[in-house]
């Protein structure tokens, strides 16, 4: 019972409609986005969407980037949708996107891979089927005019099977094949000449950081502090400073996920990938993968193609972990990176003797502290004993690591996925979910004892309970019976992320009293009660992708008196290799270097700024790492070789960050062009 939306130049909101036969159209999305209104409530009588299961979209982009969708979703008389998701597909290739219904109930942040398609996000409340008024097919700001190819969008009663045509997109050496540019490799052997070429300057090059006046661990050694054998934070002159162990001043400038190659995730790509991994592939599914191969993997059912790693090994054969490690360490020190960042291998952290950072959750054997039941996404039930016990299991992860003098500190998670919904009341969450926790429990017991009796909260909420067993009953936003209702239910929201933070955070110090708690990395502050628990945090640590951090290093570290490390950033530019810039674009690799030492140097105009992880060492895959992601955000690409002109950028705000913090220079001041982004 499938149902065919024809596309209506009527319901064009922004942009403009192009037959292109069968059907078909062409939609041409001027720079501001495309905006087009696929369902009505009050239009569409005949459509009952609770008869469908899915709604599928069919495009194809007719430029050399990937085009980025968003399905927005509105209730009755709502200006801004409930829910929306965003999501990617490659250039020119023709790809079914479906979205599932049943992930209206906003569970889920990231939504299973389906053929074809890259990342997909969900972002908003929860959203019942029953209750969407209005469905919009958008297309994000872009710097430039944007074309695509779309059949008639499908209302089905249930998730379609995807095949795709073979057309290999992805070379030997993990390059996207159908453009070109300076810097990308002839071929293999083009490839190992310039492995070993690294290697060899490696190997000869001086073991020391390239910038004057730093000490072994890059910290500053014309300003002293108290040398205490590990990493610490001093204040001096109205400046938050970290200080090494050497007692000199440290701010942390880092790269993360320093790992070999970078991996493609190839099961929802097999139309696209070369026949050697295509058999790989095959072999797997038949039960007879490779064993222990660096390069072809299966993880968490998902199959993975190290092209990096292949790289690697052709150029070094066995010896190529040590080849790719040496090759890396010169590259930190050439560009005065002082900081191993989050989610980089542990034998090159050991090996190196650099400072490191930890994310503690990685470490940990069942992440970051959580319960069977939760409360809503990822936020376990953090009154129940169940919290309790796992914060004490977690807390174990640092044992290994509590004596070592090269870590700075541990980040205790990253992005938590529940903190990506604007004006989210967990405590509302709690009171429409139906499962039996213990958090609910506490929540009823605060309400009695500050109302009492029942028809104190009837009268203040607005509702008419015969008993406090009443909230035991599911109740779907509760926020909206009463203005006095919205105030308790946010203030019961801090009293939740407060608990969920300090009992793992007090666990932690308990098991190691000498490393810095780095905080959580929120994604972004959606709500003042996102800083509740950062007591227990000796740095506040948030991913701050904007094209200076100051402002909201500035809003932190003055709120919470404060210390301020920024844990992921980058920019990435369509000049070289792959077809997304990711969160933060511009035009040319020279810009990123530009960005890069604006970025550095304006965070280092704050009083609360320590330091700032770049995220990432490599580029992504140009098919997608394990969700989709396939952005030109490397520091090096698949062949290891550096972005020239983003390694200047950095090296030279590196060797003026400790001028800029203590006010003997000014901060780069030359920002570039900042393009709308292209992520999902």
């Amino acid at each position: 019972m499938n149902k065919l939306c024809p596309w209506l130049e009527s319901r064009v909101l922004r942009g403009a409609l192009t037959p292109a036969g069968d059907g078909a159209v062409t939609l041409e999305c001027p720079p501001e986005g495309f905006d087009y209104l696929l369902y009505d409530r009050g239009q569409d009588r005949d459509i009952c969407l609770t008869d469908y299961a899915c709604l599928l979209l069919t495009a194809r982009g007719l430029h050399e980037n990937s085009q980025c969708f968003q399905w927005a979703f509105y209730e009755k008389d709502c200006a801004e949708p409930t829910l929306r998701l965003i999501f990617g597909i490659l250039p020119g290739v023709e790809t079914p996107v479906p979205f599932d219904f049943s992930l209206l109930d906003s569970q889920t942040l990231f939504p299973p891979r389906t053929p074809g398609r890259l990342k997909m996000t969900i972002f908003g409340k929860p959203i019942r089927l029953s209750d969407v008024h209005t469905i919009r097919l958008q297309t994000p700001e872009c710097f430039e005019v944007q074309r695509i190819y779309a059949k008639p969008c499908v209302l089905m009663d249930q998730m379609p099977e995807i095949t795709l045509p073979r057309r290999q997109l992805i070379d030997e050496l993990g390059q996207w094949v159908p453009k070109d540019w300076p810097g990308k490799v002839a071929d293999r052997a083009a490839c190992t000449a310039l492995l070993r070429a690294m290697d060899a300057h490696a190997a000869t090059a001086p073991d020391a950081f390239s910038i004057p006046g730093w000490d072994r661990f890059g910290g500053l050694m014309d300003k002293k502090f108290t040398a205490t054998g590990f990493f610490h934070v001093e204040k001096a002159d109205g400046r938050y400073y970290l200080a090494d162990p050497d007692g000199n001043a440290f701010l942390s400038t880092g790269v993360d996920c320093i790992n070999p190659g970078v991996e493609t995730r190839i099961d929802p790509m097999e139309a696209f990938i070369g026949d050697a991994q295509r058999e790989l592939l095959a072999r797997a599914r038949e039960g007879n993968p490779p064993q222990n191969d660096p390069v072809f993997s299966l993880k968490r059912g998902s199959y993975f193609y190290s092209y990096g790693i292949a790289n690697l090994i052709a150029a070094f054969g066995d010896g190529w972990h040590d080849a790719w490690a040496r090759i890396v360490k010169r590259h930190l020190k050439s560009w005065g990176m002082n900081t191993i960042g989050n989610w980089s291998s542990l034998d090159f952290i050991r090996r190196s003797g650099m400072p490191y950072v930890l994310p503690l959750d990685a470490h940990a054997p069942a992440g970051f502290p959580t319960t069977k039941t939760r409360i809503f996404r990822d936020f376990p039930d953090v009154f129940s004993d169940e919290y309790a016990q796992s914060c004490e299991v977690y807390a174990q992860a640092l044992l290994s690591f509590r004596d070592d003098p090269n870590l700075i500190g541990y980040f205790m998670r990253n992005e938590p996925e529940w903190a990506f919904v604007y004006d989210l009341k967990l405590a509302e969450e709690l009171l429409a979910n139906p499962a039996p926790l213990a958090s609910r429990e506490w929540l009823i017991a605060q309400l009695r004892e500050k109302y009492a009796n029942i028809g104190a909260l009837n009268a203040a909420w607005q509702t008419a309970f015969s008993s406090f067993d009443d909230l035991r009953t599911p109740i779907s936003k509760a926020a909206s019976l009463s203005t006095q209702a919205a105030r308790d239910l946010a203030g019961y929201s801090e009293q939740l992320i407060s608990r969920y933070v300090t009992l793992p955070a007090q666990a932690l110090r308990r098991v190691d009293s000498h490393h810095l708690n780095l905080g959580m990395r929120y994604a972004y502050i959606t709500d003042p009660s996102l800083l509740a628990g950062s007591e227990c945090f000796d740095v506040f640590s948030i991913n701050s992708y904007q094209t200076s951090p100051y402002n909201q290093i500035e809003y932190v570290g003055k709120l919470l008196d404060k210390p301020v490390m920024i844990g992921e950033f980058h920019h990435g530019a369509l000049d070289c290799g792959l077809t997304a810039h990711g969160i933060r674009g511009v035009r040319t690799q020279k810009d990123r270097g530009d960005a890069y030492r604006y970025y550095l140097e304006q965070a280092a105009r704050s009083r609360y700024f320590v330091g700032a992880h770049y995220f990432q060492l490599n580029d992504q895959s140009c098919l997608g790492r394990f969700d989709g992601e396939n952005y030109q955000i490397g520091l090096i690409d698949v062949c290891m070789q550096p972005y020239a002109p983003m390694a200047e950028g950095m090296k030279a705000a590196h060797s003026v960050v400790y001028d800029v913090a203590m006010g003997k220079r000014k901060a780069f001041a030359a920002a570039p062009e900042d393009l709308p982004p292209i992520h999902y």
